[in-house]
């Protein structure tokens, strides 16, 4: 198992959905919410230090190989950008529905420090894109240039969450898409659909259509916990340089 005692985790979003899962699965130096959070000021557990209202009241010094994940949302990307830039700090971006903007000035952040870019902290994803999806695709591709009516090749993802969810698309359907299309030469067309629910945590699934005959593959996240557990991996950035990583590169680094 991982030791991710060996740095000193701050969790952006420390109480959300996402940020209990990786709370209540690592030990995190620092949690930050809400100024408007009752539980400011108080112990919570597995939280080493008082939740906190704001990135400024760390104190930066006492900590040992900081390494920031932010799991809440996009009106924090500014502050977090500021603290992560003056401290040298490596980021986790677990956060979705981030603007252009928000994106370049997240690139320009990697020539400073490392960055984990993960909309979707799931192992399970990580293996679901590398290695269902790639030989999918060399597959898909393959297809694309035997078939004479190429008009009926078309690609389909949806994404199925629970209602609370902001953002739709979902992050990870988004990075899905872009994983997919960056791997095949030939412009196709991509869908997403999203649908909400009252209870799923997150299920994806690819369908890739001939015009005549389909090929489903699909992640259902179970548990919140796998997000939780998957963010033990953000420990290799401690070791990296500059630059933004993807779950993909730890999950073959693990091993």
């Amino acid at each position: 198992m991982i030791n991710s005692s060996s740095c000193d985790l701050i969790l952006v979003g420390a109480t959300g959905r996402l940020g209990s899962s990786i709370l209540k699965n690592n030990k995190v130096a620092y949690g930050i919410s809400s100024k408007k959070n009752l539980l400011l000021g108080k112990k919570i557990d597995h939280l080493l230090n008082p939740l906190l209202g704001s990135l400024e009241d760390i104190s930066i010094k006492e900590l040992k190989t900081p390494i920031l994940i932010d799991a809440s949302l996009p009106e924090n990307f500014e502050s977090i950008f500021d603290f992560c830039f003056q401290n040298k700090v490596p980021l986790v971006l677990a956060s979705t529905g981030h603007n252009d903007t928000q994106m370049n000035k997240l690139k320009e952040l990697s020539n400073i420090i490392p960055i984990l870019y993960a909309p979707n902290l799931s192992r399970g994803i990580a293996f679901f894109k590398a290695k269902i999806l790639n030989p999918l695709i060399d597959d898909f591709e393959k297809y694309l240039s035997k078939v004479s009516g190429k008009n009926d090749v078309s690609i389909k993802i949806i994404e199925t969450h629970h209602n609370k969810k902001k953002d739709s698309p979902s992050g990870t359907a988004l990075e899905l898409s872009n994983y997919i299309q960056n791997r095949i030469s030939q412009e196709t067309d991509i869908q997403i659909k999203s649908v909400r629910d009252e209870s799923s945590i997150g299920k994806h699934e690819v369908i890739f259509n001939f015009g005549k005959e389909e090929i489903l593959v699909s992640h259902n996240a179970l548990s919140r916990d796998i997000f939780g557990e998957g963010a033990r991996l953000s420990i290799f950035l401690k070791s990296k340089n500059p630059s933004i990583y993807t779950m993909e590169d730890f999950l073959e680094e693990e091993n």
